[in-house]
This record gives C-alpha cells, sequence and structure tokens, in this order.
C-alpha cells in the first residue's frame, strides 16, 4: 500500500514565514493598533520551543552524597550506585553493610528488579561483584559471606561525563579489604558503565569491571561452586507457587532453567517474575573475551539470584600488573524476556 510522502518544514522557514506575513500586514497603519499584540505573542511563538531547534533530551544523573541515580530521558530512573550504606543497613549487623554497588535496579515501567538485605541472604546486594573462597599472604579472605568477617568492599570515588552523542559514562572505584577494620586495599575495582543515549524498550547499559592487585602479592581464588560478578533479584521472588516452585523464574541462552542449568556455561542470563503483580525482568551478559568464556554460571535453585563464576572447576590467581577485566551487559525490561530482541542485542554487542 502506498503511503504519502511526508515532507518536513525546516523550523528556520517557519520563522521567516510568520515574520513575513505579519511584517506585511503592519504597513497598513490602520491595522498597527490591532497589530501590537499578535505580533507580541507571534514573537513568543516564534522563540518558544515549540518553533525552535530542540535539542532531543538524554539520559541524565542525579548525585547526592549518598547515591549516584541514573535516569532516563523521561526522568525514569534506570539504576542507583551506592555510595553509603543504605537505610535498610541499619536494620541489620554492621558486618552486612555495604557501599559501591547497584541498587535498585529498574524495569522502564519503575518496577525495582533487584534485593538488598534479603532475608535468606543479607549478605547479597543488587547487582554486586565479590569473590568467595580466598587467600592472600597465604590468610583466607571472603568477600561474598559478610558474615565470615573476612574481607570487605567499599566505595572509594566516582565521576561521570555526558559525551556530544549524550551517551552518559559513568566510572566507580571500590577496594577490597581484609575487613572493615582494615583500610589497606588488597585490590583496586573500577567499574566503568557505559548507559546509551537512545534506550529502547528495555533499559541498557554495559559495564566493564577492571579489578588489580594494590599490592606486590596475589590474590588466589580458590575453586568453589559461586562468586564472581552476581545479581540478587525482588524479594517478591522469592515466594513459590501452588506447586512449591518459586515464582521468580531463570531461563539461559542454551534455554536452560534453575532446575537443569546450574554450573553450565551459557552466554546469557534471563531472571524474571512478577513485581508488584507485573512481570519484569533482568538479563546479564558474558562477553566473549571474558576469562574462561563461557564462565560457569551459579543458578540458585530456589533463591532469586545468579552469579557468572570462573573458579568452579579450577583455581586462578589475580596477580600483580595483570588486571583482572570482565565485561557485561545488563537490559532491563518489562514482560516476559523477548529471545530475539536479547540476541539481536547481543550480536551487536559483541562486535566492539
Amino acid at each position: 500500500m502506498k503511503t504519502a510522502k511526508k515532507i518536513t518544514v525546516p523550523p528556520m522557514a517557519i520563522r521567516l514565514l510568520i515574520r513575513l506575513i505579519y511584517l506585511k500586514d503592519l504597513i497598513s497603519p490602520k491595522l498597527i493598533r490591532m497589530k501590537i499584540l499578535p505580533l507580541l505573542l507571534c514573537q513568543n511563538l516564534i522563540l518558544s520551543p515549540t518553533f525552535s531547534e530542540i535539542k532531543p533530551a538524554h539520559p541524565s544523573v542525579d548525585e547526592t552524597d549518598e547515591a549516584i541515580t541514573v535516569c532516563k530521558k523521561e526522568g525514569k530512573p534506570i539504576f542507583q550506585y551506592l555510595k553509603k550504606p543504605s537505610r535498610e543497613s541499619k536494620n541489620h549487623a554492621l558486618h552486612y553493610s555495604r557501599t559501591g554497588y547497584i541498587h535498585p535496579l529498574y524495569s522502564p515501567s519503575g518496577k525495582i528488579i533487584t534485593g538488598d538485605y534479603a532475608p535468606d541472604h543479607p549478605h547479597q546486594h543488587g547487582l554486586f561483584f565479590a569473590w568467595t573462597k580466598s587467600s592472600f599472604r597465604g590468610k583466607p579472605t571472603e568477600f561474598w559471606n559478610q558474615k565470615k568477617q573476612l574481607g570487605d568492599i567499599r566505595y572509594q570515588g566516582s565521576e561521570w561525563k555526558r559525551e556530544k552523542s549524550g551517551k552518559i559514562i559513568f566510572n566507580s572505584e571500590q577496594i577490597f579489604t581484609t575487613g572493615k577494620d582494615s583500610d589497606e586495599p588488597i585490590l583496586t575495582e573500577t567499574w566503568q558503565i557505559e548507559i546509551p543515549a537512545k534506550q529502547n524498550e528495555y533499559h541498557q547499559f554495559d559495564l566493564i569491571s577492571t579489578q588489580a592487585c594494590a599490592m606486590d602479592e596475589p590474590l588466589l581464588i580458590q575453586k568453589y561452586h559461586y562468586g564472581g560478578m552476581a545479581i540478587r533479584g525482588n524479594d517478591q521472588w522469592i515466594k513459590t507457587d501452588k506447586h512449591g516452585k518459586p515464582v521468580g523464574k531463570m531461563i539461559t541462552s542454551e534455554d536452560k532453567n534453575r532446575e537443569n542449568g546450574n554450573h553450565s556455561r551459557p552466554r546469557w542470563v534471563a531472571m524474571y517474575g512478577q513485581v508488584d503483580g507485573e512481570e519484569c525482568g533482568v538479563v546479564v551478559m558474558n562477553h566473549p573475551k571474558n576469562f574462561r568464556f563461557p564462565q560457569w554460571v551459579r543458578l540458585h535453585p530456589s533463591k532469586p539470584y545468579f552469579v557468572y563464576a570462573p573458579m568452579v572447576e579450577q583455581a586462578f590467581t589475580i596477580e600483580p600488573g595483570k588486571p583482572y577485566v570482565s565485561k557485561f551487559r545488563y537490559l532491563l525490561y518489562d514482560g516476559t524476556p523477548d529471545r530475539d530482541a536479547i540476541e539481536g542485542s547481543w550480536k551487536e554487542w559483541i562486535k566492539n
């Protein structure tokens, strides 16, 4: 079916046309008094945003002493990065408090996707990176299970900028120490997060984590069944249905689920379920350039969390002068996972 060709008139041409019409009428002395008010109105109209070269709105950043919130162009939040412990931390033992992570993640409609200080696992914090069984200088360290008090991760600094394209680049720094009573870092970690100017029906951002030894000694990451880049889902996904199965669901790029996908090696994982009666979820992609790609993934059988864990079958070390770099893409959406959209985003991402 043929459609009429759309003709676009430049805003400047519209301005000139309006001016010419009114200037033509103003040459009549009889109409001068009558035209003063319309002319003033016209001037305001010409200068109003409707007739001006409007610059497209882009994602924005709202920073306070406590947190940094990235919003899409309509002002709806995409995520919040915590510089100080949240209010919820006051309801838990001090060793569970943490900074330098992302919570909440929001779906496009504003549903909160992540959980924090969950009743079953208060050491899991939104979108976070933590190693489990590890050692430094021959002594055990542990950054995941905070109850052991063998390590701590905390916010160190951050900055952000907006490029000409409207894309926002947000950088943060966290340090890994032997505990809350120590300020001596074992590792320094930077997150570089890129939020594109144009968001699709889903929210999207890319995160690059770079971990480097802060001293001339390595950190040994021991063989273990979980630990690494993780995400905790909304607490509403802990509930079970009439069959006793969790309402929160998981699916992988290889079409596996939490029942048969634990310790499989997918390219991406989607976690989703109902929040306040409506479906929403998150996809986390693992880049081909990551260490031991495709990395093993820990899919918990009943709790809403998963983690990419490169030490599942073999230990490794983060050596001085050899930063550990890993890349991830996040898609936040309403509804259920759209495999075609996810695969399309995956193919576009790995070109870079």
